[in-house]
């Protein structure tokens, strides 16, 4: 997610991106004292502090920093487990152990390779609503000075006192878990967990490729 350059902002795209300043980690501790819109000022944030250095950070140093508050704000193994539907149930603690990682690690090198620049962004954080099933949408918007603003509306829940990301609704209505949920699918029914292990290591593959090159 190139701000710098790209004309849209995707968060999880191929599926929906500090340097992280020790007094900005989010530990558990920290996180259930934090409401869903403290997450997301954090998480902004860091992401601002990796923008400002990416060049001088790198691919590497940008997925160093940001891996430990994308996981401390964005509920992984949940967004896995609903990415997978109905086909999570069939697979061995094993298979679904090794999508969470895999999902996880997609997610982190995304956000490394997209945030690759700044140009003067700003994140805004808009309010907050009541989202569907006890959940919170913090509004928010990346303002680019030479661009529209880009919506990022995040769905959070309440994990046992712990706020955290459970989607991205990209311009506040194109929901990235469900076409991460659409995409799945179709790997799934035509070749199974093989088959999506390997299309999350492709896109891994692929991130890392890009941001190096």
């Amino acid at each position: 997610m190139a701000a710098r350059q790209h004309g849209s902002v995707q968060l999880f795209k191929p599926l929906l991106q500090a340097v992280l300043l020790a007094s900005l980690w989010l530990s558990p501790a920290a996180a259930q004292e934090a409401g869903p819109v403290a997450v997301i000022e954090k998480l902004n944030a860091a992401l601002l502090d990796v923008m400002q250095q990416a060049d001088e950070l790198g691919y590497e140093g940008r997925h160093r920093q940001l891996a430990p508050v994308l996981e401390a704000s964005y509920d992984f193994p949940f967004m896995a487990r609903v990415a997978s539907g109905a086909s999570w149930r069939d697979m061995s603690a094993e298979q679904q152990s090794d999508l969470v990682a895999l999902f996880t690690e997609m997610s982190i090198a995304s956000y490394a390779a997209r945030f690759d620049g700044y140009g003067g962004e700003k994140f805004e954080i808009l309010g907050e609503s009541e989202g569907p099933r006890d959940a919170v949408v913090v509004e928010s918007r990346l303002l680019r000075p030479d661009d529209e603003p880009v919506g990022l509306n995040y769905v959070m829940r309440d994990q046992d006192g712990v706020w955290r990301i459970v989607d991205v609704l990209l311009d506040g209505k194109f929901s990235e878990l469900a076409r991460q949920k659409a995409e799945f699918a179709a790997v799934l029914r035509n070749g199974g967990v093989t088959d999506l292990k390997a299309l999350l290591q492709e896109k891994i593959a692929s991130l890392e490729a890009g941001a190096r090159s």
